[in-house]
């Protein structure tokens, strides 16, 4: 078998453990995409969370101020019913102004943080239909990861053992310029030329359509021992099935 004929039993294979691979890895960025969705939606909700514990704390504050102030008007007022003289009285009164004026200012502080803790309740409670909704996309995603995994393993098993065994009759070199093309091109390393016009001495790469000098062609013709790339997209070119049939025949 020459060493084209290992590359090309090599693709075939390389093709489909990539091509199961690639299910397990979207499956199993979906579900990472979903936890991550989850994660920002537990994290705001959380935050929130904290925002009206912070805000029911002040608020309760507030009106334990409030609360004190009340009694300090109380006591004025009743200082001010017993007060000696016109003096005392005035300055008491004013005292009594100034001191429910700020318990005015700080109910209204109150109402509105009050009004504040209410909007972030709301706030909370849209975020239930949000996580459930997500919760339930996430365990989607769960089970049909699971679900691929379950499918796929055994055959990935055996395709990654028929790989391990192609890849060992390839020689270094040249398993080097296969993976690093098959990188490159998500798994298609291997392009067959496509004939244009074998008169005219016409040939493309079938993968990007560059035209292949005959030059090139001709290499693929010899014996099969070398490695012939692609001068666009560098990939691995063969012949049509049909002209290599005929050049082994020749070999």
């Amino acid at each position: 078998m020459s060493l084209l004929q290992q590359l090309l039993a090599l693709h075939r294979v390389d093709v489909l453990v990539r091509s199961l691979r690639s299910r397990l890895s979207q499956a199993d960025h979906y579900l990472a995409t979903q936890q991550k969705l989850l994660d920002e939606l537990q994290a705001q909700r959380s935050d929130v969370s904290m925002q009206k514990k912070q805000l029911q704390a002040h608020v309760a504050n507030m009106e334990m101020e409030s609360k004190g102030i009340t009694e300090r008007v109380e006591r004025l007022r009743s200082d001010l019913n017993q007060s000696a003289n016109t003096k005392q009285y005035t300055a008491l009164l004013q005292e009594l102004k100034s001191v429910e004026g700020q318990r005015d200012l700080l109910d209204e502080q109150t109402l509105a943080q009050m009004e504040r803790v209410e909007q972030i309740t709301k706030r909370l409670e849209g975020f239930e239909p949000l996580i459930a909704e997500r919760s339930r996309l996430w365990a989607q995603a769960k089970a049909e990861s699971g679900e691929r995994l379950r499918d796929t393993s055994d055959r990935l098993n055996e395709l990654d053992g028929e790989r391990a065994k192609a890849a060992a009759c390839v020689p270094a070199p040249a398993m080097l310029i296969f993976d690093t093309v098959a990188d490159i091109h998500d798994g298609e390393a291997l392009s067959e030329v496509e004939v244009i016009s074998a008169r005219h001495r016409e040939y493309a790469c079938s993968a990007c359509n560059t035209e292949i000098p005959y030059s090139i062609y001709a290499r693929l013709l010899g014996d099969g021992s070398s490695i012939v790339q692609c001068v666009s997209c560098s990939r691995i070119l063969h012949l049509p099935a049909e002209a290599e049939a005929t050049v082994t025949k020749k070999r």
